[in-house]
């Protein structure tokens, strides 16, 4: 039997996560609407941010496949917040998710996106607190070809669009300045420098 660090090694060279090692029972789900294309070349990292004269910033965000993509330019965001909310857990697929604000007129959006709408009615009525809730509603935007959630807008900040900082790719962006729902929180999560695993590179 192959060890966990070879079927991580898999995993995260994309040769598949436990193929021919285990066996899940499936269900075959019929879609309403024909699945778009996937586009045959897989999108690469975004570029690495470009700054001007006046140091203002040009970044661009994207989804797996590259179909869904914003640029942003101007000066880094003034909210850039970390949230454990359970709604976030679920929404991002991870045990957090960060996200940045910025002004409308700083971002250009290009491509198709789908967007999951949560009003505050909704939220409340989820039995836990969550920011969907303490933003008023909130409407997320996910790629329809490769799934990614790239962009989001808040009911109660209509001025500014949320973009999922992970859609940067960039290492050099600003760290949070907020984190929300704390007590959500996996006690582990901010701090994988001192768990006892392999650190794959």
């Amino acid at each position: 039997m192959p060890s966990l660090a070879a079927l991580a090694g898999a995993c995260f060279t994309g040769a598949g996560c436990g193929a021919g090692i285990v066996k899940l029972n499936t269900a075959t789900v019929t879609p309403s609407a024909p699945a778009e294309e996937a586009p045959k070349v897989a999108a690469t990292a975004a570029p690495s941010p470009k700054t001007d004269k006046t140091g203002g910033k040009t970044r661009i965000a994207q989804c797996n496949c590259g179909q869904l993509h914003l640029t942003v330019t101007g000066p880094d965001p003034e909210r850039i917040s970390l949230c454990h909310c359970n709604l976030c857990q679920k929404q991002s697929g991870n045990i957090f998710a960060v996200q940045a604000r910025f002004p409308k007129e700083q971002v250009v959006i290009e491509g198709k996106s789908t967007p999951w709408k949560m009003s505050k009615d909704e939220a409340d009525q989820l039995g836990y607190p969550n920011c969907v809730s303490l933003g008023g509603g909130a409407a997320f935007h996910f790629c329809p070809v490769c799934g990614s959630t790239v962009w989001y807008t808040a009911d109660s900040d209509s001025a500014r669009v949320g973009i999922k900082v992970g859609c940067f790719t960039d290492p050099t962006f600003p760290q949070p300045k907020l984190s929300g729902f704390e007590s959500y929180m996996h006690p582990w999560a901010l701090n994988t420098a001192e768990l006892q695993v392999q650190h794959l590179k």
